[in-house]
């Protein structure tokens, strides 16, 4: 059986020749907000070609949040309607992560886990630490939730943080950024999203701060994942992957501070 392969984001790198009754969608970049539709339009081209199989390759994929997963959820969709197999392959621990916290697994056929009850640890004093501050006008570009994005996670990284809990903090850094992005920053070109990042012994805290309006996180019902439009599933994932969230508002707009607990080594 033929194979051809595409790479996001050169889309027409089709390897040529014979007749591919499988075809290989690899993507090596964030699975985010600012790139997730090139995957819909990926799928969307491999079905133009008629394909048995479509297969997403997405080991080499460091950060997804929940625009990426609704795309694999939408490539599915397109998938199935059209009778093509769809399947995930080399699924990093990243893309396998947010879909433990969706629920996901069954439908996209990667094993499905409880998530671990959150730690509690009352009277916790985050400190003594400085805070690392980044300010950044929200531009017309969705990039720039990449760049801050990479901020935050290089923070963590060089406080010693990897494995699963680094995946939680991209997780939910990514859904506080584009919230910032989307819902916070009414003026693309003048809107300032403000980020803090501390580490401390106890913790890693971020505060993703924006100038939108004042909104209520406690009316806004859980999300079921599966259904493509769902609002609120950006709060549902930040409070699944970190310990604590917290929302302050007018402050002049949207503040929400996360923390997450990192291991005892005593």
């Amino acid at each position: 059986m033929g194979q051809s392969v595409i790479s996001l984001p050169e889309l027409d790198s089709i390897a040529r020749g014979g007749e591919a009754q499988t075809l290989t969608l690899r993507i090596e970049r964030d699975l985010c907000y600012e790139s997730a539709h090139e995957v819909v339009a990926a799928v969307r081209y491999l079905l133009a070609r008629s394909p048995g199989e479509i297969v997403i390759e997405i080991g080499k994929v460091n950060s997804v949040d929940s625009s990426g997963l609704r795309a694999l959820l939408a490539g599915r969709n397109l998938c199935a309607e059209a009778g093509v197999e769809f399947k995930l392959d080399k699924v990093s621990d990243c893309v396998a992560r947010i879909v433990q916290m969706s629920g996901l697994g069954r439908i996209f056929g990667l094993p499905e886990g409880d998530m671990p009850d959150k730690v509690r640890r009352p009277g916790v004093q985050l400190g003594p630490a400085v805070w690392k501050t980044s300010d950044h006008v929200a531009t017309s570009d969705p990039s720039l939730i990449a760049v801050l994005r990479e901020k935050i996670t290089n923070a963590a990284e060089d406080a010693g943080v990897g494995g699963e809990v680094l995946c939680d903090i991209k997780i939910a850094v990514g859904e506080a950024l584009t919230n910032a992005y989307r819902h916070g920053s009414p003026e693309k070109g003048t809107s300032k999203i403000q980020v803090r990042c501390m580490t401390c012994r106890s913790a890693f805290v971020v505060e993703v701060e924006d100038e939108g309006a004042p909104f209520d996180p406690n009316v806004i019902p859980e999300p079921d994942p599966r259904k493509l439009k769902d609002h609120g599933m950006g709060i549902f994932l930040m409070q699944k992957a970190m310990d604590v969230v917290e929302f302050t508002f007018n402050c002049p707009g949207n503040r929400v501070r996360m923390v997450k607990w990192l291991p005892d080594e005593s």
